[in-house]
């Protein structure tokens, strides 16, 4: 390309090359048109999702979701095969306990869906029956590509879930090569840890482009996903190279990325895992104390990224305490939550019940029903996917889209109203949910 190099660094790629702009080529060619001939067929089309469920025997008013869409942009080697197909063996898994006498305390629903147009088959499902969802559903498990690449195991999902997958992989054996007498947890600790703490391994923030967009960011439903990866520190492509193309076969998976399927069987042990614990715990194993220590990170994140604007902050009176003391006031409330979880009466129903309910709809709390500006769809105070990369997650997206730019704005004490606007949105979501935890009277 000819034209002016990009404005940062950010524009550009991994190649040792000029990555300019536009318009236009550069030297002999420079004078040269492409013309392309595009033949797309339009029509509509009716899309099926296929719901199937297992009826709960102790409290079958709570739902735990494991869907995953069926639909490809070409062959979908990976992209869904390799998730449908991991779909398909739970069920298979959940049939043959069926078979034996087992009955899940839970329902458990299985959602097939078409995805790749916009999202459709999850959204319109999740829309027609929000209200059900919102009062019954317990968690929503994700089942898309169970491989985008064969290097680490990754997760992404809501903070107080940490815990339980932490615990499920330490009894799943890894399938890495060198790792044949650990488990996948050691594999994926040794090979992807957290950038907060060495001690355990990374867990990413949910973005979006997958099924779990309408019950995680719209209805506030706790969610999480699962997939082996690549080397995130030499692998710098956003997603893997043949993403949606016709290259994207099962010759591809079969003999380059998971050639003895160990790894999507990885995954499906632990999505697997994850479904059969969320239905048949009898209290939920949510970890709210991992929120909290989220939320303090997320936090001073987003306060360390509002200093690069220091005097802008002194001259409009900008300031993160009430955020701050929200999060500290939810710490504490969830301290204390736990503290009274420990003491539960399990022989008196009603006590699990309401101790279960306070854990399940805390996601819910999160939600603001007016949604983001410019973006009402995504309603999560918490969690949505970045403004500028819809695959990301991004926490505390208000105040990050108000400060975004901030320095080139017209109005800058507009900008900066907008900005403690949404500090104070947050401050107060966050401090609202945390009264969701405390003790019933």
């Amino acid at each position: 390309m000819g034209g002016p190099a990009p404005p940062d660094k950010s524009w550009k790629g991994s190649l040792n090359m000029n990555y300019d702009i536009g318009p236009g080529f550069t030297g002999n060619d420079s004078f040269r048109k492409i013309r392309m001939h595009v033949h797309n067929f339009n029509k509509i089309t009716r899309i099926y999702n296929v719901i199937g469920t297992i009826r709960g025997s102790v409290e079958p008013d709570r739902y735990v979701i494991l869907g995953g869409h069926r639909d490809a942009w070409v062959f979908g080697g990976i992209d869904p095969t390799s998730g449908a197909a991991v779909l398909q063996e739970i069920v298979q898994s959940f049939g043959k306990l069926l078979s034996r006498g087992w009955r899940p305390r839970r329902t458990i629903i299985f959602a097939s869906e078409a995805e790749e147009f916009g999202l459709q088959g999850s959204t319109e499902w999740a829309e027609e029956n929000a209200k059900t969802l919102q009062e019954r559903s317990v968690a929503y498990i994700n089942s898309d590509s169970s491989i985008e690449g064969n290097y680490a195991l990754r997760v992404d999902c809501t903070p107080h879930l940490y815990q339980l997958v932490y615990k499920l992989t330490k009894e799943i054996s890894s399938p890495d090569d060198g790792f044949e007498s650990q488990s996948l947890y050691e594999s994926w600790l040794k090979k992807d840890p957290s950038p907060e703490n060495k001690d355990v391994p990374r867990i990413n923030k949910l973005g979006s482009g997958s099924d779990f967009e309408a019950y995680f960011q719209r209805l506030g439903i706790a969610s999480g996903r699962v997939r082996y990866t690549k080397n995130r520190k030499t692998d710098k492509c956003s997603s893997y190279p043949v993403y949606h193309t016709i290259y994207e076969t099962f010759e591809l998976v079969e003999n380059f990325y998971d050639p003895t399927f160990k790894k999507q069987l990885s995954v499906a042990q632990l999505q697997g895992a994850l479904a059969y614990e969320l239905v048949d715990s009898e209290i939920f194993p949510f970890n709210i104390q991992d929120y909290a220590k989220a939320l303090e990170n997320y936090a001073t994140n987003i306060y360390n990224l509002s200093k690069k604007h220091d005097q802008q902050l002194r001259d409009h009176a900008v300031s993160f305490d009430s955020l701050f003391s929200a999060v500290k006031n939810f710490s504490e409330t969830a301290s204390d939550f736990h503290r009274r979880l420990t003491q539960v009466d399990l022989n008196n129903p009603i006590a699990v019940r309401i101790m279960n309910d306070q854990l399940t709809l805390l996601e819910r709390a999160f939600i603001d029903p007016f949604g983001l500006p410019g973006r009402r769809f995504y309603r999560h105070i918490i969690f949505v996917p970045s403004s500028h990369n819809k695959y990301a997650g991004e926490s505390f997206p208000g105040i990050c889209d108000a400060m975004f730019d901030i320095e080139n704005k017209a109005d800058p004490r507009s900008a900066w109203s907008e900005v403690k606007k949404h500090i104070s949105i947050a401050a107060f979501t966050i401090q609202a949910t945390a009264g969701t935890l405390t003790e019933v009277v």
